[in-house]
């Protein structure tokens, strides 16, 4: 699986211009693949143009969209997302406010997308890591996913450091030293960081890292201040809970939550450079949410990117994904 960002969103003659004005590859040589719908022939003119030795690439290996179309797999050294999606048809929910979806006269039936992966995402060594690290905890821990997910919404870049204040056994603190990210992990359970130190320990033998690492037993509240570049963290929810609590319950460990989160995070803005993100999850408990707005306010702090919800049909405890600045 590849990961990227998407660098290039609208119609067909304002990609012409945007691939004039910009460079898509800092290379002269290279070969490339491209996924998605779209014929790629605008992307071998430029190159040609640019007079760029490149090669695309197929492959015989498919992989399987959501859609169930298939797809081959190529070998490259770079890969290229190009891809049309019809307006119309992105259900409400997708898009980022009702009034985008209002169909205006001049409106444009489809749009484009052009981004290039800038990691791979290999499942199979994730949960390698996962399973044979020396210390897990089935029902505490977060997956690699999330733990991926939130170091990337963080923004944070390799070399540079980012602190988990709850980091329990460490599970974003190995995924973000696989990326070459300095970690300074906290957490006030003194096992839980005995088991990040024997975990990362191990990660930095198995895979031969450089990157630096600390863990402290500590409050999170008392979080030292050494400018963090990135904050990544999975907020705990206090007591594990075994059943399902009733309404009154779940609204005052909710009213809880948001009264414990609001002096730690005063704390975190002031350890973090000031364009630094912070991106935390927040319990959701029986379908009520935590109030993030009235949370970022008495924190000091701004919401970047709205809550996202993360859960299953199944759970009565989610969480809400976001970002906060």
């Amino acid at each position: 699986m590849h990961l990227g960002e998407i660098t290039f969103e609208g119609n067909h003659e304002e990609l012409k211009t945007y691939l004039t004005q910009n460079e898509l590859i800092p290379s002269d040589k290279f070969s490339y693949a491209t996924f998605g719908n779209q014929d790629p022939q605008i992307l071998k003119d430029k190159f040609k143009t640019e007079k760029k030795i490149a090669s695309i690439k197929h492959g015989r290996k498919l992989i399987k969209f959501q859609d169930g179309n298939k797809q081959e797999n190529p070998k490259a050294d770079f890969y290229i997302f190009f891809h049309s999606h019809d307006r119309n048809s992105v259900p409400q929910d997708e898009t980022q406010s009702p009034s985008s979806q209002l169909p205006t006269p001049n409106s444009i039936p489809k749009i484009l997308f052009l981004g290039i992966a800038s990691q791979t995402y290999d499942p199979t060594e994730v949960e390698k890591r996962d399973i044979q690290k020396p210390v897990r905890r089935e029902a505490l821990a977060i997956s690699p996913r999330l733990s991926k997910i939130l170091i990337n919404l963080s923004g944070a870049k390799p070399r540079e450091k980012l602190l988990d204040p709850f980091c329990g056994i460490g599970s974003i603190l190995q995924e973000a030293l696989i990326k070459k990210i300095n970690v300074y992990g906290i957490d006030k359970e003194k096992e839980a960081t005995e088991g990040a130190e024997q975990n990362l320990k191990w990660l930095s033998a198995e895979y031969k890292l450089q990157t630096k690492y600390t863990i402290e037993n500590n409050d999170s509240r008392r979080a030292p201040d050494l400018q963090f570049h990135a904050i990544a963290t999975e907020t705990p929810l206090g007591k594990l809970l075994t059943k399902k609590p009733s309404d009154n319950q779940a609204k005052q460990i909710i009213t809880n939550f948001e009264a414990y989160m609001v002096p730690i995070l005063k704390r975190l803005k002031k350890v973090k450079k000031p364009s630094a993100k912070i991106a935390i999850t927040f319990p959701v408990v029986r379908n009520i949410h935590a109030d993030a707005q009235k949370i970022a306010e008495r924190s000091g702090l701004r919401i970047y990117i709205q809550p996202i919800p993360e859960s299953r049909s199944d759970q009565f405890i989610s969480r809400d994904i976001l970002v906060l600045q």
